[in-house]
């Protein structure tokens, strides 16, 4: 007799139980590898932090790399915050220090790590201090990069200072203007100039970096954007001399002296008040020969502060040139005989120098009254004396010249 088919409900009820048993099989084969995976990630934690302990940061770093590549530890504070001391003892440890150039960035991320993973706080004293020793450790190490020269390096450890102080809305003034230096004596323009800028930005060392950024600007063959910052810069120091002296240089080393020109008594007329910018315009037009606009424009700013050094100075400068030139032109016309209109022509010119000279006597007094110890003004003062008989004065300005070895 033909045997019926097996039937299927008992090999359907072996392969689930095979099935079950299967599963129970894997799952324990999983939490026996989470816990030896757990096992091993808090092995690397604790021999990094006990190479760190024993002084081995090299071992250490290994470690706590191992660590941090393991789901199970890189989740956790204290992995990070361990990172971030092995990382600042490496920093510390000038050999090791060359081995890990980039000891003290890792220092600080991870340190940052830590602070984002502390959701309670219950660390965030630690992390505050480890921040804060990486901070003064960047700064310790820009300095000594600046010393052996290494201008870029020394700029990326300043800005390291400055960046963990702004995670703490705080400003590191001093770093960002140390970095800024750095990368000028780099020839990194772009961050110099962004650097000062941030300075600028905070009104720390201005106006002067303001000059420092124009200066940069120059000195790379981008005067437009030289000028642009000085004008910008002038619009808040209108009265700041060295902005407008500055300016003034860029379009004398030019030799555009009609932009010059134009710029100042513009400048002059929206704030006729400024002495400096009616001083600055007189230098300009004197340089430009036209004396009767630079008195003019020397006198308005005298007008507005009597006692300005250089303005007194300058035009009484003006008026001892003028005085000289008349002299060295009655000196050329002499000739063993002369006619009666030459000998009347030559007379003029020496009647005139001298009342220029006398001109220039009280501007000149006045320069050195605002500055006793300026020699070219003594110079000056003693050839006026000695051209307008004021033999008493002349004999005291001599004395003085020689008393500083003049």
């Amino acid at each position: 007799m033909a045997r019926p088919l097996a039937n299927d409900e008992p090999s359907t009820y072996f392969c689930d139980e095979l099935k079950s048993k299967n599963m129970r099989n894997f799952a324990t084969l999983m939490a026996l590898a989470a816990i030896s995976f757990q096992g091993l990630a808090q092995k690397e934690v604790v021999s990094a932090y006990n190479a760190n302990k024993e002084g081995d940061y090299a071992t250490a770093a290994s470690y706590i790399e191992q660590a941090i590549e393991n789901p199970k530890a890189n989740v956790k504070n204290k992995t990070w915050r361990y990172r971030g001391e092995i990382y600042l003892n490496i920093s510390k440890d000038s050999t090791l220090f060359a081995a890990f150039p980039d000891a003290l960035t890792i220092a600080k991320d991870s340190y940052m790590k830590a602070k984002e993973l502390d959701t309670k706080g219950s660390y965030a004293r630690e992390c505050q201090i480890g921040l804060g020793q990486v901070q003064m450790a960047a700064s310790n190490a820009g300095i000594t990069q600046y010393n052996t020269g290494d201008f870029g390096r020394a700029g990326g450890f300043f800005d390291l200072s400055a960046e963990i102080a702004s995670a703490f809305e705080a400003t590191d003034t001093m770093a960002l203007y140390n970095s800024a230096l750095c990368y000028e004596k780099a020839g990194n323009v772009e961050l110099a100039v962004a650097r000062y800028q941030a300075c600028a930005d905070i009104q720390y060392q201005v106006p002067n970096v303001f000059l420092f950024i124009s200066n940069l600007y120059r000195t790379s063959g981008q005067e437009d954007l030289a000028l642009q910052t000085l004008a910008d810069a002038r619009k808040a120091y209108p009265r700041e001399q060295s902005l407008i002296i500055e300016e003034l240089n860029i379009y004398l080393t030019n030799e555009e002296f009609d932009k010059a020109k134009e710029n100042l008594a513009l400048a002059a007329e929206q704030d006729p008040t400024n002495e400096i910018l009616w001083f600055s315009l007189g230098s300009v037009l004197d340089n430009l020969g036209n004396a009767d606009e630079a008195i003019e424009a020397y006198l308005k700013a005298l007008e507005v502060k009597a006692d300005y050094f250089d303005a007194n100075y300058n035009l009484g400068a003006l008026y001892f040139n003028q005085a000289v030139q008349g002299i060295n032109e009655a000196n050329d016309m002499w000739k063993p005989r002369m006619t009666k209109a030459e000998s009347d022509a030559q007379k003029k010119l020496e009647d005139d120098a001298k009342a220029l000279f006398a001109t220039a006597k009280p501007y000149l007094e006045a320069a050195h009254a605002q500055d006793a110890d300026d020699v070219e003004t003594m110079r000056s003062l003693r050839d006026v004396y000695a051209r307008t008989g004021d033999d008493d004065k002349l004999l005291d300005m001599s004395a003085k010249l020689k008393a500083l070895g003049q």
